[in-house]
């Protein structure tokens, strides 16, 4: 699995936002802001990896803008899902000093304004039970929470080079210097595609919560929490949690009720990212990470922290091959059907049935549809090829799974079989003699590679009589799973 990030070390680090954030179900009580959500950040799948870098130098940028060049880690056409994070500092959690924040993105083709947003508002703790606010809300991808903005925007569109850069200015909405306005980040995250076979799920968790002092001293104590529906992995490989922290001083964390070693890894004077390998920390149910400010390693106030964005990347080892718009290959390239008659129940060859199948609408998926073959001279057959991405040595298991029926006016049902490469026959997986419909399945597990020919795994199902013999194919799949 390629997870980069450049200048620090390697690891699973990705900040994202997003253009609509959902209700928080808890913050920090006392000085508010917004839990992290995935609804708030993204989902997805990439086979190449998550590469970020940032800029953390905390510096004035009303007299020259600050910029940041990427070199990114792929050819434009591979970036899968790109963002660029933006934080900028206001001078005082509580008080209205405005600000005006510019970001700008040159893809490759020249500078664009991605955005110009005003910060010109005090903001009040929720714990006021008068007028208490908490976040606020400037627009869709801006909003305040204490003396922090945060900015973030789609950028995908607008690269076309491997080296891009974001540039940031700080002003007064009336012209000339603000009260503050460093910034405390620039940041671009891009997901991203390459030639090889991984498949690697990522979780963006966004959202803007803080812990502090100032709310314990209260007796408003907060534990932090944000959950990964990592329920899709079918079968886990490698796993990497990252947490992305706006504060001089990290946090204490949990997942999935397991204590992560504490370090406090900044890239500038308020910005910071942590990761660990949760590879063994997986449960095969939700995942949840937990965080409370640290009030022991540095004393009490070294704690004060706040916390936008959290990241788990698991690789799945398990992938799926069947004839949908979703799946690995390609349906009429790389996986190939046929149907109609075979002179024997075993046949000895593996290019019959001849028929080819060319709309996929009837296979492609568990339901009420079906490939029927009927009436034909023998045995009614569906034969099925897949050529999967993954080297025949690397693969520790195949699973292959039929659902239909097969019917016949001297016996009902189906063999499903396997074509052994190195025996030259076929094996069989799986049978029923019901008419009713049924899922047939099988697992190889011994000598994988030598059910793999040239890289292609074919599977066969034949109906058991060779008089009005009927077959229908609902769904068929094969799962393979690549070694750890």
């Amino acid at each position: 699995m390629k997870i980069t990030r450049q200048c620090m070390l390697t690891g699973m680090l990705v900040l994202i936002a997003t253009l609509v954030m959902v209700t928080p179900v808890s913050a920090d009580p006392y000085l508010g802001g917004d839990r992290l959500v995935t609804d708030n950040g993204t989902y997805g799948t990439v086979s190449g990896g998550l590469w970020f870098d940032a800029y953390g130098a905390f510096e004035y940028a009303y007299e020259n803008p600050i910029t940041k060049t990427f070199v990114l880690p792929c050819d434009p056409e591979d970036v899968e899902w790109a963002r660029l994070y933006v934080s900028s500092y206001i001078g005082n959690m509580q008080a209205n000093y405005p600000l005006n924040t510019t970001v700008e993105f040159n893809g490759g083709g020249g500078y664009g304004t991605l955005g110009i947003e005003i910060m010109d508002t005090n903001y009040v703790y929720p714990i006021s039970a008068a007028n208490g606010t908490g976040t606020i809300w400037f627009n869709g991808h801006f909003n305040r929470v204490t003396s922090d903005c945060l900015m973030w925007y789609d950028v995908k569109d607008e690269i076309n080079s491997s080296s891009v850069t974001a540039r940031v200015q700080t002003t007064h909405p009336n012209g000339g210097q603000p009260f503050d306005g460093r910034v405390k980040m620039i940041a671009l995250v891009v997901a991203y595609n390459d030639d090889d076979s991984d498949q690697i799920h990522y979780w963006v968790n966004q959202g803007h919560d803080t812990d502090s002092a100032v709310a314990d001293t209260a007796g408003q104590f907060y534990i932090g929490d944000t959950d990964f529906d990592t329920t899709v992995v079918t079968n886990p490989g490698e796993a990497s949690l990252t947490a992305i922290y706006l504060g001089s001083y990290n946090a204490n964390y949990e997942f999935n009720n397991i204590v992560l070693p504490w370090a406090n890894p900044l890239i500038g004077t308020y910005l910071g990212a942590q990761s660990w390998d949760v590879t063994n920390y997986l449960t095969g149910g939700d995942s949840v990470m937990k965080f409370d400010r640290n009030t022991t390693t540095g004393g009490p106030y070294s704690g004060y922290f706040k916390i936008p964005l959290a990241l788990l990347t698991v690789e799945d080892r398990e992938f799926i091959y069947d004839f949908s718009d979703d799946t690995h290959g390609t349906a009429g390239d790389t996986l190939l059907a046929y149907e109609g008659g075979v002179g024997a129940q075993l046949p000895g060859t593996t290019n019959v049935p001849t028929t080819a199948i060319t709309s996929y609408t009837n296979i492609e998926a568990d339901d009420e549809l079906s490939e029927v073959t009927e009436d034909v001279e023998g045995y009614a057959a569906h034969r099925f090829e897949f050529t999967i991405d993954q080297s025949a040595e690397d693969v520790e298991k195949l699973t292959a799974t039929w659902v239909g029926r097969g019917s016949g006016s001297l016996e009902d049902g189906a063999r499903f079989y396997i074509w052994d490469d190195t025996s030259e026959e076929y094996e069989l997986l799986d049978e029923t003699f019901s008419a009713a419909e049924t899922t047939l399945s099988g697992v190889i597990t011994t000598e994988v590679s030598d059910y793999i020919d040239n890289g292609t795994v074919i599977l066969l199902v034949v109906q058991n009589d060779n008089e009005d013999s009927t077959l229908e194919t609902n769904y068929v799949k094969l799962a393979v799973v690549r070694e750890v």
